[in-house]
């Protein structure tokens, strides 16, 4: 892939750049300092001063389910009685707080990690010097990609951003806490980093358009249509990717495939756009693109 420096960068961007550069490298050495690391995207998972922890023995169920209440309220100065209110629904009063401590206390018996968990005025925090989450990794990540997609327009740094979007994608393991799809708590966090991971897709992917790299731009979508199916703006970027570098045929598959998939999950037809841009390619008609990713709302579907 040849891509021409096309501007030199301001020298307050230049500045902006390096200082965001830094902060990410701190944030990676805190990350490899962590005595705990805990896995969310996908699948539930801790380690321990690097050794896993078992989280098959029955005792331990209700404080890790705690853990996971936490996480999926933000970890940071979550009050007793929200998590108590998720973790015991039907219990009132002194009972649930005398229930909340008790499992608070097994938590941190559990690590053996002094100020691992901070708890003031009612509202625990895990302490982010001591743990690294791969949700807050993915956050992290998402926003420092969100920079670099914004500058990318004249890319002078493709290969960070490929490099980052590999990172990205690699981490994303799976909805967070996919197991625990009949707690409702989770639903919130596990919708929040799904729209954000879907918006960074189709963002990028547009950079790669825009740069006339239609096979990274595919390659994006794909992973968009593994993530969810149904997001039929996906299926439109790759009808044009495909059109734009001469291959038809898939353009015209790609089509099929995302009529098949709608039908089959949803019971609808595609939209009027992309049935504009299937009537144009079987014509042989030259098109203009739907609006770029950024008009398009990945938690819905276009309409």
């Amino acid at each position: 892939m040849s891509i021409e420096r096309q501007t030199t960068p301001h020298p307050d961007r230049r500045s902006q750049a390096q200082q965001l550069r830094n902060w990410d490298q701190l944030q990676e050495h805190r990350a490899a300092d962590a005595p705990v690391r805990i896995h969310t995207l996908g699948r539930f998972g801790i380690q321990l001063n690097g050794s896993a922890i078992s989280l098959a023995q029955g005792r331990k169920q209700r404080p890790f389910e705690m853990l996971k209440a936490l996480l999926a309220f933000g970890g940071r100065e979550v009050h007793a009685e929200l998590l108590s209110q998720a973790l015991w629904p039907d219990v009132d009063g002194d009972v649930a707080q005398n229930s909340f401590d008790v499992t608070l206390y097994r938590l941190r018996r559990l690590f053996a990690v002094k100020d691992l968990f901070i708890m003031q005025d009612r509202r625990l925090t895990l302490n982010n010097e001591l743990a690294w989450v791969d949700a807050w990794e993915f956050e992290r990540l998402v926003n420092h990609g969100e920079y670099l997609v914004n500058r990318s327009h004249a890319p002078e740094n493709a290969g960070e951003l490929i490099a980052h979007s590999d990172r990205l994608l690699h981490l994303y393991q799976g909805p967070f806490l996919e197991r625990e799809a009949l707690n409702g708590w989770t639903l919130g966090l596990r919708e929040r980093l799904r729209s954000k991971l879907l918006r960074y897709i189709l963002d990028t992917g547009h950079v790669w358009e825009h740069c006339k790299d239609w096979d990274i731009a595919i390659r994006l979508y794909r992973k968009g249509l593994e993530i969810d199916p149904r997001i039929e703006a996906f299926y439109q970027r790759m009808m044009i990717c495909y059109k734009a570098s001469g291959r038809t045929a898939e353009a015209l598959a790609t089509y099929h495939h995302c009529s098949d998939i709608l039908q089959n999950h949803l019971q609808i037809s595609p939209s009027p756009e992309t049935s504009a841009l299937y009537d144009a390619l079987r014509g042989g008609i030259s098109f203009s693109a739907p609006p770029p990713p950024g008009s398009v709302n990945p938690g819905g579907f276009p309409a």
